[in-house]
């Protein structure tokens, strides 16, 4: 049983609506006349109710001939074709084939034939070789590539040509992906039949998209039903194990020039037998910094490995507050798959970034000999041991010390990190803190000496809108051992509540060890953090409502600047235009501050642009729902007992974060200065830190704009990829957002960073210069940029053939074996051809026409009886 379809459908419609013309022109006319008896007149009606007929018959004729041909030449235009239900092959009608082939890293693995993307190509080429002459062919790479496109190929010469393009990329597989790419290309010819074919290893990564996230279960029947029909090719070798590099991390975020640091690295095994001897390898450049051998025992299992090395002897070490980031490769002995058995990380080493700590003291109050400590010290000498070197530019912080008094917008301009401490009231601060981590600013508050929590919950909550995570309970847990005599009360840090956070593990200290860690400080006095699920709903509801109105002001402003933009460059702008437009820019510095210094350049070369509201009720309420979670509190610790009070709180705000610590740090409220454990402060506030720094470790991906230093104008930008030692790919220069507008920024876009690896991009002065510093030859800056991709994309383990029978139940899914031929056969399509009949069929009723309209002129005069 077939169907029509329409290769242009427009154009069936436009036919159908035009054909219509004729027959509306032709009742319209159709008008009614009062008839009126005249004796002179029958004799002349008489005369000529003959010829009347006949010209009725060819109206009629002619009505049928014009509205047919117009109709016929509209489906002439559709180019009109059949499609039948499954028929066998037949090597005489053309397809359509949509190859998509699986390139991700897992394809790069080595079996006694060649890998396995190789043998990927090869039942593709199989397949190309059996098409019938005039097939179509589209391309696919599963996982995207360079200069692949999805229009179809004419010639099976050109078709094969871009299948031997297709490289390794070190991405994941994903069978909704792959199906969304053949449904886009599918929509070329649509009048040849399609066969889509997915050639892969069948990892289960693969089938993520569509197996449940929490138990396990699968779910990806009702998402498969609308799925067009395809075969699924399996390529996967019979027998696998692979050990690879999960991760490669710097134990505190950053490095610095004096201290040593910690360099882990994550190894993965997975397979039958153990993994012996295997050789890890930490180098910088062609430099080993350390080797180590391991064992992993079979089945799925996992080592840390940690290195330590002091970055004192760089070619080029930080400045104050600018970072170098240093390429680490990370390498192990090779196996089959040799693409994951290394990965690369910038380190960013710093020094002297700048933290301000906030205490009831500051420098100039402190005073050791009299007992007047800020409660901030702990942390002061954390990150800045050598306190008598506080300015040091090679020590990893600088430390402005000062009371609350001192806190002004001067001091914040250029701060990474603030703390503050046993700060009695915050009192005014309260905004100017916010607008500090609204652009990105970090900052931790303690409690500790004098801290008042109804003080801090009246100034600084404020439903949400404040610098707290969470609201405080008016009375504390509680109290000092001065204080509370016989009655004094001891609690601990509850294990189990932090056991799972990144910031209290400690490089190869096993669980045992940490939890003697943390049982070692003792609390005596708290803060009570209010974490309710009441308390939480409504500041989600909160949030959204903000969201919603922040977003509304910002678009509002955006879209009347963008409606008088020519008239204000034409200096046309009233006085009440020139009034509005400097009232949307207080609004928005008021929404949208812009003084912290190092803030804007990091937000630029981020991906995300301003978020814009949807029109639609529904997605607009999901949108803000979704934005409001992202910035709901997160508890990090909790103290032990039957509350579970928490301890430690984190909160994003803006593009920023607070983290909250309901004890003390340096007065009697604990004994945790005192202890081993106080590390964990040390990992948070690097950590903090680091994440202000510009990004220059990604995933791989497509593009990637990195801005330019504005006071350098004549630049050349070229790029270096992985392998390449000297940048040959020039990149162009252009303005950000595609406008050359006063304070417009200049940058360049990197592309097709698909390639694990380290992508240097070089930037050289196109004006050469007397002093050899500023030759033209010589670069200006290197940015190292490094890719790699997701780990788990090396965890090899095939689909099951039965838990692919479950998520195809309810779909046109056919799994293609290793022994098994991808099969032609199919939907066919028939009557691609009936648009040249239905064109001849037009001329013909032309012809007809002309007929009908010479025949008056032609026939023979007959004698009117008179």
């Amino acid at each position: 049983m077939g169907f029509l379809s329409f290769t242009a459908w427009q154009f069936a419609l436009a036919g159908a609506i035009c054909a219509a013309g004729p027959i509306i022109i032709h009742l319209l006319n159709r008008r009614r006349f009062k008839v009126i008896e005249w004796a002179a007149m029958d004799f002349l009606r008489e005369a000529m109710q003959r010829n009347r007929r006949i010209m009725q018959i060819r109206d009629i004729l002619l009505l049928v001939l014009r509205t047919a041909a117009v109709l016929l030449f509209g489906l002439a235009l559709a180019q009109p074709f059949f499609a039948t239900r499954e028929e066998e092959f037949n090597d005489r009608q053309p397809l359509h084939a949509v190859i998509v082939v699986d390139n991700s890293l897992s394809m790069a693995y080595e079996a006694l034939d060649g890998n396995l993307l190789a043998k990927a190509k090869d039942r593709a080429r199989q397949l190309i070789d059996k098409l019938p002459a005039g097939s179509k062919m589209s391309i696919i790479p599963a996982c995207g590539g360079r200069d692949y496109t999805l229009d179809p190929y004419e010639t099976k010469e050109n078709a094969l040509e871009a299948l031997d393009k297709i490289e390794i990329v070190d991405r994941s597989a994903s069978l909704v992906r792959a199906v969304n790419e053949a449904k886009r290309a599918s929509e070329a010819a649509p009048e040849l039949a399609k066969r889509i074919v997915f050639i892969s290893d069948q990892q289960q990564l693969n089938w993520r998209d569509l197996r449940g996230a929490s138990d396990g279960g699968l779910r990806g029947s009702d998402m498969l039903k609308d799925l067009p029909a395809m075969q699924v090719v399996d390529v996967a070798p019979a027998e696998w194990e692979n050990t690879w590099i999960a991760d490669l991390r710097v134990q505190d975020g950053l490095a610095d020039i004096e201290t040593p640091t910690t360099v882990i690295v994550q190894v993965e095994h997975r397979g039958s037998s153990a993994r012996r001897d295997v050789e890890v390898t930490l180098a910088m450049g062609d430099t080993v910094l350390g080797q180590k051998t391991v064992t992993i025992e079979p089945g799925l299992g996992g080592k840390e490995v940690d290195f330590e090395f002091i970055f004192n002897a760089l070619p080029q070490l930080p400045e104050p507050d600018k970072p170098v980031f240093v390429p680490l490769r990370a390498s192990l002995t090779p196996d089959r798959l040799a693409a994951d058995d290394h990965r690369h990380l910038a380190v960013p080493v710093v020094a002297s970034l700048p933290v301000v700590f906030v205490d009831q003291y500051g420098a100039d109050g402190e005073d050791l000999i009299q007992g007047r400590i800020g409660e901030t010290r702990p942390l002061r000498k954390l990150l800045a041991p050598k306190t008598s070197r506080t300015d040091a530019p090679r020590q990893l912080v600088k430390v402005r010390h000062i009371p609350l008094a001192d806190l002004t917008q001067d001091v914040l301009s250029d701060a990474r990190l603030v703390v503050m401490a046993g700060i009695q009231d915050p009192g005014d601060s309260v905004p100017l803190l916010m607008q500090y981590v609204q652009q990105g600013g970090r900052l931790v508050i303690a409690a500790g000496a004098a801290f008042d929590p109804s003080a801090w919950n009246d100034a600084a909550w404020l439903d949400g809108a404040g610098i707290l995570p969470l609201p405080l309970a008016r009375e504390p847990i509680g109290e000092v051992p001065e204080a509370a005599g016989d009655s004094l009360q001891v609690f601990h840090l509850s294990f189990d509540s932090l056991a799972g956070e990144d910031y209290f593990q400690v490089a190869s200290v096993g669980e045992p060890e940490l939890r003697d860690l943390y049982a070692e400080p003792f609390f005596f006095k708290a803060v009570e953090v209010l974490a309710e699920a009441e308390t939480l709903d409504r500041l989600r509801a909160a949030d959204e409502k903000r969201l919603a109105d922040e977003l509304a002001i910002v678009a509002t402003a955006h879209q009347r600047r963008s409606e008088l933009a020519a008239k204000q460059g034409r200096g046309e702008l009233s006085p009440a235009e020139r009034q509005q437009l400097e009232s949307d820019d207080a609004k928005l510095r008021e929404i949208r501050p812009q003084w912290l210094t190092w803030a804007a350049s990091a937000e630029r070369l981020s991906d995300a642009g301003e978020l814009i509201l949807p029109d639609d009720p529904a997605q607009r309420a999901r949108m803000l729902q979704t934005l409001a979670l992202q910035r709901q509190p997160k508890v990090l610790a909790t103290f032990e007992g039957d509350k579970r009070s928490p301890y430690l709180v984190s909160r994003p705000m803006g593009r920023g974060e607070v983290i909250f610590s309901a004890s003390g740090l340096a007065s009697s409220w604990s004994t945790l200065a005192t202890t081993n454990a106080i590390v964990a402060y040390d990992r948070i506030l690097r950590s903090q830190m680091q994440r202000t720094l510009p990004e220059r470790n990604f995933a791989a991906r497509e593009r990637l704009t990195l801005p330019l230093a504005s006071d350098e104008p004549n630049l050349t930008v070229s790029l270096a990829r992985p392998g390449h030692k000297e940048p040959d790919e020039p990149l162009d220069v252009g303005y950000l957002g595609g406008s050359s507008a006063s304070g417009a920024e200049r940058g360049v876009t990197v592309t097709n960073l698909l390639t694990r690896g380290v992508y240097r991009v070089v930037a050289s002065r196109t004006v050469a210069s007397a002093d050899p510093q500023f030759a033209a030859d010589r670069p200006v800056w290197e940015v190292p940029l490094v890719v790699s991709g997701d780990a788990s994309e090396s965890d090899l383990s095939p689909l099951a053939r039965d838990n692919f029978d479950q998520l195809a139940a309810n779909a046109n899914l056919r799994w293609i074996g290793p022994a098994e031929d991808i099969s032609l056969a199919g939907v066919a399509i028939h009557g691609q051809t009936s648009w040249w009949w239905l064109a001849l069929a037009v001329f013909l009723i032309l012809l007809a026409e002309m007929a009908v309209l010479a025949w008056p002129s032609v026939r023979p005069q007959e004698a009117i009886a008179t």
